[in-house]
């Protein structure tokens, strides 16, 4: 693929580098921790003979982990960049919904019972005893969040993250 012409002398001003909080020099260039300007610290390799005041360019390979790799580079300039990110799709009901069913999971991998999940999950006062426990809501909510769980640790959790399926 060739880069359009357009594009190769069109960089723009560089984004400014903070000082490293790391600075390792490599057979394959300078290893760098940088402290992010809002978010996370980066960490980067940088090839011999680029420096703070050049532009940036960056290497992906275009493999399956592409979207991945572009979804990390581009966290990278936001937090380099002091721009903010977009906002988490995942709301706060999904996330505890995500923590119960990855407990529900754990707990059923250990060997225990759907009631026994419930009452650790919402409460064991919440839990009926006998034969109303066969009909109860928290009965299809846990077997819910086993089953979503499970479709995760199988590979639903590319989607979760925004990334394509992957293909034996």
């Amino acid at each position: 693929m060739r880069t359009p012409a357009g594009l190769t002398n069109d960089a723009g001003p560089p984004l400014g580098w903070p000082s490293p909080q790391a600075d390792h020099a490599a057979s394959d260039g300078r290893h760098l921790l940088l402290r992010g300007a809002s978010g996370p610290d980066v960490q980067m390799t940088v090839l011999d003979g680029s420096g703070p005041n050049l532009p940036l360019a960056a290497l992906i390979p275009f493999d399956a982990d592409l979207p991945a790799r572009v979804a990390a580079l581009l966290d990278a300039w936001h937090a380099l960049s002091g721009r903010p990110r977009g906002q988490n799709p995942l709301t706060a009901q999904r996330r505890r919904r995500l923590i119960l069913g990855l407990r529900a999971l754990d707990g059923r991998a250990a060997g225990a019972s759907y009631r026994a999940l419930a009452a650790g999950l919402f409460g064991v006062d919440r839990v009926p005893s006998g034969a109303a426990w066969k009909s109860h809501d928290l009965r299809s909510r846990t077997l819910r969040l086993v089953a979503d769980a499970t479709a995760l640790m199988r590979g639903g959790y590319r989607a979760l993250a925004g990334l394509p399926p992957q293909f034996a």
